[in-house]
């Protein structure tokens, strides 16, 4: 699923100027590439993420929650220029965010009632791309399938967390937000990762295939690389969910014959058994 969000503004990005040789028949060196921050930033229904913070009126319950985690993974990351063509971001290999194509996107610092997180955090994606114009992103959500079904007990990081991973045939959760409220003490989670996946029956098997692979990608055309940011918001995404009530798995697990992921997957710009999305209300740029 492709979710285009169009925006009214971008702004070039580098076309630095070359040095201008002092002989005409002198060869001009080649762009160097420039180096690419996109930022990101988490909220609930606009109000900064912190943890220990809690957050009133979320949901069509308008529910008090105080969220204990915020994570997800992006990958494939691309920069859109003004024609249309797209170029894919050379990913900055840091060894702990960023690896191959995937990063770790952590808004946490284990804090307060993020005991399930760490210390770190990191809310960039960084890199290097050729000298250009650019009026836009592209990112995909989630650990791309050649790196989803790998043993995470040797996996470097960022793919090397626990609490990121279900199983070598179920694959990561490219996706962790969790909360907890009065109406439910024990939490209501959201996480995000592919489903039906083949062969079944043992979880220390890597998956050859999965019938839902629930990794949506994001657009926006529309970009300033050196002002925007882009935004996930937890309760944007949870805007028509009924955060008082549970029938199935805490929350939405992403599997199937949930009652409670049909809105929340919609909301990501996902089908979900036969439920179709509008477009998708978890990022936004500002």
């Amino acid at each position: 699923m492709l979710n285009i969000i169009r925006t009214t503004r971008g702004v070039a990005l580098g076309a630095a100027l070359l040095t201008v040789a002092a002989c005409e028949d002198d060869p001009v060196e080649p762009a160097m590439p420039i180096d690419v921050t996109l930022d990101f930033a988490a909220v609930v229904d606009e109000a900064a993420f912190s943890c220990g913070n809690s957050y009133d009126n979320v949901g069509t319950s308008n529910t008090t929650i105080t969220p204990v985690d915020f994570r997800f993974y992006v990958h494939d990351v691309e920069l859109i220029a003004a024609d249309g063509s797209s170029v894919e971001l050379e990913l900055t290999q840091d060894g702990t965010w960023q690896r191959e194509n995937v990063v770790l996107l952590d808004f946490e610092n284990g804090s307060g009632p993020c005991v399930n997180g760490t210390a770190a955090m990191n809310t960039t994606v960084r890199g290097t791309a050729p000298d250009a114009t650019y009026t836009g992103v592209r990112f995909t959500l989630g650990v791309p399938e050649e790196l989803n079904h790998a043993d995470q007990t040797t996996a470097a990081a960022p793919l090397d967390l626990t609490s990121l991973f279900w199983s070598w045939n179920g694959g990561y959760k490219f996706l962790r937000i969790d909360h907890t409220s009065d109406a439910q003490p024990e939490g209501w989670f959201v996480h995000l990762g592919s489903t039906g996946c083949t062969p079944t029956g043992d979880p220390t098997v890597p998956a050859t295939s999965c019938s839902n692979e629930h990794r949506p990608t994001f657009e926006f055309l529309d970009f300033d690389l050196g002002i925007d940011e882009i935004v996930a918001d937890y309760g944007a995404l949870l805007a028509n969910s009924d955060l008082a009530q549970n029938s199935g798995a805490k929350g939405c697990m992403s599997f199937p014959g949930d009652p409670e992921c049909a809105v929340v997957m919609n909301a990501f710009g996902l089908a979900y058994e036969g439920s179709q999305p509008s477009g998708q209300s978890f990022f936004s740029i500002r």
